[in-house]
């Protein structure tokens, strides 16, 4: 298949020059290198295109995503995006993460993605702004079901970075644990580690998707996405779903399968506590680990708050069963804590976590709130 690419541009940037805006027979957008980038193909490049006659050869470039491209997929409320979008999100936010990439860089990536998605034609009525054009728009985005594609591939984009957003900031807290529980002397096998930071920062980037899908959809007259049906109905339900809480599950049984670890979050919809810590260890604790360089740590992150708690509890031979955390007697809580909201409210998260250690051994557990 012949393609003629006149230039690749960033998001966000002005377009570049064209030889016939009306002989573009449709652009494609992708994310390489560090920044998205715009394909534009002429029609007088192409083999003729029909989904009705199967013209296009299956030995094609981009054939698949050519004919997603004119699918109208009619029968779905997301958008089933081409293949490439499961990895290019996910080097996206994986560089945001690096901080190779803002927030504002993310947002207009994410709009590229879905200027390219919905065809040219709705992009040149958008900017006639005539009543003409504007009814030409309108069609190009409705299906025979009345329902938007539109919106659909906002769900489809929405389904996409949310998978690579939880996933990118799950491995982050994994990385922070790891290196947090053996620079201090513990071991970090068969160990569990959250950090609420993760979870609130994973979340911004979660709401600054459904406020540009909200922005976007208001943009082209067409009804916002349901992000709680996209959450609940994606397909990438077997690691976790598209939310931090979920995919931090998911990850917890994985790497503990092979060890007496259990778990699974009662609530995947409950928030934790702002300050939240967690770590614990389920092998060799010997008694010889820097607690207090733990708590320093954890200081040090958070020298906003005005009071701190700490929780910590060890055992050698511990009993099969839950969280050391949960029973006072393990820790000998003081006073100041009984009634204290921060220390409910953590214990209440801890809970919901519902760990369960399956067999006798050392153990070591920390857990710190803050307010």
């Amino acid at each position: 298949m012949a393609i003629a690419e006149i230039g690749n541009r960033e998001a966000g940037a002005g377009r570049v020059s064209e030889r016939n805006p009306d002989d573009i027979l449709f652009r494609t957008y992708s994310y390489q290198n560090g920044k998205g980038q715009e394909t534009v193909y002429y029609a007088k490049d192409c083999v003729e295109i029909s989904l009705d006659s199967y013209k296009i050869p299956p030995t094609a470039d981009n054939y698949e995503e050519i004919r997603n491209m004119l699918k109208a997929q009619s029968g779905s409320r997301i958008a089933s995006l081409e293949n490439r979008m499961f990895y290019e999100t996910y080097e996206i936010m994986q560089d945001y993460y690096d901080k190779k990439l803002s927030r504002d860089e993310v947002k207009d990536i994410f709009k590229e993605y879905f200027y390219h998605y919905v065809g040219t034609s709705a992009k040149k009525a958008e900017s006639a702004g005539n009543a003409e054009s504007q009814g030409t728009k309108k069609a190009v985005l409705r299906t025979g079901d009345g329902t938007a594609l539109a919106t659909r591939y906002l769900a489809g984009l929405y389904e996409h970075f949310s998978r690579a957003n939880t996933r990118n900031a799950c491995t982050r807290n994994q990385k922070e644990g790891k290196e947090l529980m053996e620079r201090n002397g513990m071991s970090s096998s068969g160990a569990v580690y959250y950090n609420a930071d993760w979870y609130y920062a994973c979340e911004e980037m979660q709401q600054l998707f459904r406020d540009t899908a909200d922005e976007l959809a208001d943009e082209y007259g067409v009804e916002h996405v349901d992000y709680k049906y996209v959450e609940k109905n994606t397909k990438f339900t077997l690691d976790g779903g598209i939310t931090y809480n979920g995919v931090w599950d998911a990850r917890v049984w994985q790497m503990n399968s092979q060890s007496a670890v259990r778990g699974g979050m009662i609530d995947e919809n409950m928030a934790p506590p702002e300050g939240f810590v967690y770590c614990s260890s389920h092998y060799a604790w010997n008694g010889k680990g820097d607690t207090q360089g733990i708590q320093e740590e954890i200081r040090n992150r958070r020298k906003g708050y005005s009071s701190m708690m700490f929780l910590t509890a060890s055992a050698q031979q511990t009993q099969i069963g839950g969280s050391l955390l949960l029973d006072p007697k393990h820790y000998g809580s003081s006073s100041q804590w009984k009634d204290n909201d921060v220390y409910r409210q953590g214990i209440s998260f801890l809970s919901n976590f519902n760990i369960y250690w399956g067999c006798r051994g050392s153990r070591w557990e920390f857990m710190a709130c803050g307010k």
